[in-house]
């Protein structure tokens, strides 16, 4: 709702007609409005799904429990009839179980990688990554990351410019700028000030080769337990942990100096600007010098979005001015 409703939709630009018509459509029988929270209406009957161009799940409270059928039924003739489906967090088992996933790539939340593989042994999962757009079959991983797999979306429909003004709008902090909130580790607990130690150290060390053998001798730890342990206090592998942090640091390069594309990659520890790159369009869902150009213009301008970037429309996908969601 946040991301592609009106009201999000009308603080940006102030125009009355916004680029998606959002219907919230669900089990009236078993879930009211009541229960959904201030301001999202009443619920639409799941067969109004059908009619959707893009249908978006979001994450489930007991992924692993066999899901409605009638929900199943929609989400799967939608699916078949053009829909673009997307998948937030946890919601990748309803497409699972709608038959939607055989020799399909997705992800989901990795805390439940192994239930997923599990349940739909004929689809690729991407356990680390950030979101997968295979086509008309978009899922995230955790649930900072469906913030970023809509932005890529409405980067897709509407240009770059669009998403960054949504991510600032839903994004709390201005050091959280545009756009990839995604694959955040969590806090370190406070008793374990090996791991935040080994933290600060790969933080200062960006800029320098860091394989994972290098990583647990610093630790003084063998790779399986690092992994083990970075991932329990982390939730990331040390690779996507670093990655994330390397597209940080470019990130305030890149808003901050003049230096070229291929300096910041230098200095961040990409090593090439087509490895930065490569890591921008996952993770940011722009290229660098895409990005750069953005944040600038906006920079400049910040009471106003343009609309002259918008880009080419998923072609099964939610439509500018006459898209439902």
């Amino acid at each position: 709702m946040q991301a592609f409703g009106k009201a999000t939709f009308t603080e940006l630009r102030g125009q009355a007609n916004p680029p998606y018509d959002v219907v919230l459509c669900g089990d009236v029988s078993t879930t009211g409005s009541a229960e959904l929270g201030s301001g999202v209406g009443d619920l639409a009957p799941v067969e109004e799904i059908v009619t959707a161009d893009t249908v978006v799940i979001p994450g489930l409270q007991d992924p692993l429990t066999a899901q409605n059928p009638a929900v199943l039924q929609a989400v799967g003739d939608a699916a078949r009839s053009g829909s673009r489906m997307i998948s937030l967090c946890a919601g990748a088992f309803v497409l699972g179980q709608a038959g939607l996933l055989d020799g399909r790539r997705v992800t989901t939340h990795w805390l439940l990688a192994d239930a997923f593989r599990a349940a739909f042994p004929r689809t690729e999962l991407v356990e680390d990554a950030v979101y997968v757009d295979d086509g008309d079959i978009l899922s995230s991983g955790d649930m900072p990351a469906a913030v970023d797999l809509c932005l890529h979306v409405l980067r897709s429909d509407l240009g770059a410019a669009y998403s960054y003004g949504v991510a600032r709008l839903l994004i709390r902090t201005p050091e959280d700028r545009y756009p990839a909130r995604s694959a955040c580790p969590s806090p370190v607990a406070k008793s374990d000030d090996s791991l935040a130690s080994l933290l600060d150290w790969l933080t200062e060390h960006l800029h320098e080769h860091l394989d994972l053998q290098r990583i647990a001798e610093r630790a003084h730890l063998s790779t399986r337990t690092l992994l083990r342990h970075f991932r329990a206090h982390t939730g990331l592998t040390p690779h996507a942990w670093i990655i994330q942090r390397r597209v940080e640091a470019a990130r305030s390069l890149l808003e901050e100096t003049d230096l070229s594309v291929l300096q910041v990659a230098d200095n961040t520890g990409f090593g090439s600007a087509e490895t930065m790159r490569r890591a921008f369009a996952v993770r940011v869902g722009v290229s660098p010098r895409d990005y750069r150009s953005v944040t600038r213009r906006l920079h400049h301008a910040p009471s106003t979005v343009s609309t002259a970037d918008a880009g080419a429309h998923h072609g099964t996908g939610a439509r500018p001015d006459h898209g439902s969601v």
